[in-house]
């Protein structure tokens, strides 16, 4: 029995090479073959949008986070400006004020939203384009991440600003995480001069 199992393990050694080429051969005509499909991830928009939202007119702007319009003032739903750094502030009503126009598109947050009140929405140029998006991209306003169907892109857009120190209020932010002398502000706190 032993002498079997002996010739059988010295046949099949023998035999790997060709087993190995064959294998081999097919997994290259398998790979080259017209009909294979390669697997292509889905397109991720570049900004957020919403071309068909509903349309109203700008009054004016109340403060960094509200809206004077057609339909009252009302305030984003997902994104908050601090007062303080007051510059910051400053900053965020002026880009959201000329992002806004005379007109802006608005979405309602969620039905059961977790801040009072219902005069928030999700804001968007007259063309579709996320204002929200724009004023955390650059810097000037911090995701709510508390709820709200857009929470998750709008906390991917803030950490990059952070990674990149964008904005005034990501400015200098990377050196402070390493320690290093460096002038960012924590937004909402108040500084001496």
């Amino acid at each position: 029995m032993k002498t079997f199992e002996l010739q059988s393990t010295a046949a099949i050694s023998r035999a790997k090479p060709a087993w190995l080429l064959a294998f081999l051969l097919l997994v290259l005509i398998t790979g080259c073959s017209s009909d294979a499909v390669a697997p292509t991830a889905a397109p991720r928009p570049a900004v957020l949008s919403c071309p068909n939202c509903e349309l109203v007119d700008v009054a004016g702007v109340v403060d960094a986070n509200t809206l004077s319009t057609s339909i009252g003032h009302i305030r984003m739903y997902g994104v908050y400006v601090l007062n303080e750094p007051a510059d910051c502030a400053t900053q965020a009503k002026e880009r959201l004020s000329n992002l806004a126009g005379r007109s802006i598109r608005i979405e309602p947050g969620p039905e059961v939203p977790v801040r009072i009140g219902s005069n928030h929405y999700y804001f968007y140029t007259a063309d579709g384009i996320s204002i929200e998006d724009s004023l955390i991209r650059d810097g000037l306003a911090l995701a709510w991440s508390q709820d709200g169907k857009h929470m998750g892109w709008f906390l991917f857009r803030e950490a990059a600003a952070k990674s990149g120190d964008i904005g005034c209020l990501w400015h200098d932010y990377q050196a402070f995480q390493r320690g290093e002398p460096n002038e960012f502000r924590i937004p909402g706190l108040t500084y001496r001069e």
